[in-house]
């Protein structure tokens, strides 16, 4: 029987829609702000939002680490070990809070002191005094912020992405309507514009927690059993979000302070409008990242060759169809873009926002691919090959070529290097898996670094995809035949034969609304009379082992096959996460 990859392309899509979706939240709050401020409140505030930028990735940097949290969920999942799920993702919630809580404090007692320090190059009180009250009015909202961030990220392991996506646009339309009101009724400039971020965040924090009073929600809340050895674990898988993060305020910095130097505040008012048109396209393209890092993690965990490789090519043909076209159009038609940031009568800060639109675009069309490599990288557990990338791409070089160019040719080598800057990604990703592999990559799979022995053996793996009850059948059968081919005697090749037949059968039968296309992914590694079965499927929730519970004082016969493989398994672990069943058996 062939094999399919329906599943393994929705599980992809749900979980990026997801972590996409997550990323937006919070980020494109910020964006709106951008929006609204450039608009009502002039040339000056644009400068102050730029100028505040790196500080609010710095707050995010923290909150970047314990982004691994998915990657960590889903590795888990993958072996459908429920009660670590769930340690896992409290200990987390546990310092998502502390950490927001300590944050927000820290962030409203220093915000005249920051303000002070931030605006000191412009030499203009007026600016000093946006950042320090757009920061009071910011830090409130921080918990919020931070939980929907995290559980929004949950949502698809949860099976509900709808709920993400339902915050999302709660969020985006109420921080709209604050920041009018603030403009148009209050006048309650900068601060005010904090302070609808900070409502709109309660708002949508608010939609996401009516997923939590579900009776059928998977990961809950738990006190036991929580490791404080799970954080490093979740940190160091989230490390890639934070050297992002941390890597984008220390280069904003230096960035407003070089500007400032060679040029004036129109110039960093230029940046912060760049830095407001590519802030939702990055948010998405992160997305990708973390995305591709969660479903090369499941693989690894499940020594699945095939899949890893099926998942770099969709992550990279989608990353080619959306995100570098996006690039192109944005660089070829830059002050459109720019004019959505700031009122079209400051020509200054309109023509200087589209210069770093147009080389910014070209940027990222250059690198846009590392992004899902580095995911990739990052889910194999190749973590300084990610670490690096990252760390090249969001700090190193476009910190040397901005700055170098800038110093060489002035402002208009300052814009110039950020092009340079995505062309030399570019590079980097394609010679990292050159150096290890050595050999050129042309096709997607060719990224990958892997060892050749990685994996079952082909002689001691079976798949295969069944949509029928014919299809279950067949399958049945090659599964008896692969057994005994391979030393397994009579009765236990029957009996997983069975299993297959009565499993599998019963979910493309029962387990799908009426005209829905069954699909049912099994995977059988099996050697030396051991070995490993998964099946996955996107039907409706069927736990094998729930149903032997309820169903043991009836008929012996029914079920038989279930009965007595999960009688021999070492091991049996059900769980219905992303919005799949996933049974993974030990033999």
């Amino acid at each position: 029987m062939k094999t399919d990859t329906h599943l393994l392309n929705k599980m992809f899509r749900g979980i990026l829609i997801t972590n996409a979706i997550s990323i937006v939240a919070g980020i494109a709050c910020v964006m709106i702000d951008g929006i609204v401020t450039g608009q009502f409140l002039g040339p000056d505030a644009v400068t102050a939002s730029g100028l505040l930028h790196p500080v609010v990735m710095l707050i995010n940097l923290v909150g970047g680490l314990l982004g691994g949290v998915g990657v960590m969920c889903t590795r888990y999942m993958g072996k459908a070990q429920q009660d670590r799920v769930n340690q896992v993702f409290s200990i987390v919630l546990i310092a998502a809070a502390a950490y927001a809580v300590i944050s927000a404090a820290l962030i409203y007692l220093l915000a005249p002191w920051l303000g002070s320090v931030l605006g000191a190059g412009t030499g203009d009180p007026k600016i000093v005094t946006m950042i320090s009250d757009y920061l009071r009015g910011f830090a409130p909202g921080l918990l919020f912020m931070r939980f929907t961030v995290l559980l929004s990220g949950i949502m698809m392991l949860d099976n509900d992405k709808k709920r993400s996506m339902m915050a999302m646009v709660a969020t985006l339309i109420s921080d709209a309507a604050f920041d009018l009101l603030n403009v148009t009724v209050f006048n309650g400039g900068m601060f005010g514009m904090a302070v609808a971020t900070t409502l709109s965040n309660v708002v949508g924090f608010s939609v996401i927690m009516t997923h939590y009073f579900r009776k059928n929600r998977v990961i809950h809340f738990t006190r036991e059993g929580l490791k404080i050895r799970d954080l490093g674990d979740v940190a160091l898988r989230g490390i890639p979000n934070a050297i992002n993060m941390g890597c984008q305020a220390l280069r904003s910095l230096i960035f407003n302070a070089f500007l400032l130097a060679i040029a004036d505040k129109t110039a960093v008012a230029g940046l912060s409008i760049a830095n407001n048109a590519f802030s939702i396209i990055f948010a998405l393209v992160l997305g990708m990242f973390v995305s591709t890092s969660i479903l090369s993690s499941l693989m690894y965990s499940e020594e699945d060759r095939r899949g890893l490789e099926h998942g770099v090519t969709l992550a990279v043909k989608i990353t080619i169809a959306v995100f570098v076209v996006l690039g192109f159009l944005i660089a070829i038609f830059p002050k459109p873009f720019a004019m959505i940031f700031v009122k079209s009568d400051a020509v200054a800060a309109v023509d200087q926002g589209a210069a770093f639109i147009r080389c910014w675009g070209i940027q990222f069309v250059f690198m846009a691919l590392s992004f899902p490599i580095s995911g990739t990288y990052q889910g194999t557990m190749h973590l300084r090959q990610s670490y690096f990338i990252d760390i090249m791409r969001e700090g190193v070089l476009p910190v040397a070529c901005v700055v170098g160019l800038g110093k060489a040719f002035g402002l208009r080598g300052a814009e110039i290097g950020f092009a340079a800057a995505g062309i030399l990604t570019f590079a980097i990703t394609v010679l990292v898996p050159m150096v290890y592999n050595k050999k050129l990559p042309v096709k997607p799979k060719d990224f990958l670094i892997l060892p050749d022995d990685f994996g079952a053996r082909p002689d001691e793996l079976y798949e295969a995809t069944m949509h029928d009850i014919n299809e279950v059948i067949e399958v049945s059968e090659e599964v008896r035949s692969f057994c005994t081919e391979r030393g397994a005697d009579r009765h236990k090749a029957n009996m997983l034969a069975l299993f297959i037949e009565e499993m599998a059968g019963n979910t493309v039968q029962h387990g799908y609304a009426s005209g829905k296309k069954a699909s049912v992914d099994l995977r059988f590694v099996y050697h030396d009379d051991s070995g490993m079965i998964r099946l996955r499927d996107d039907g409706r929730p069927f736990d094998p082992i729930r149903w032997l519970e309820k169903n043991s004082g009836d008929d012996p016969a029914s079920g038989l096959g279930i009965r007595v493989v999960t009688g021999l398994a070492k091991d049996v672990s059900y769980m219905a996460s992303m919005e799949m069943n996933n049974l993974v058996i030990t033999l």
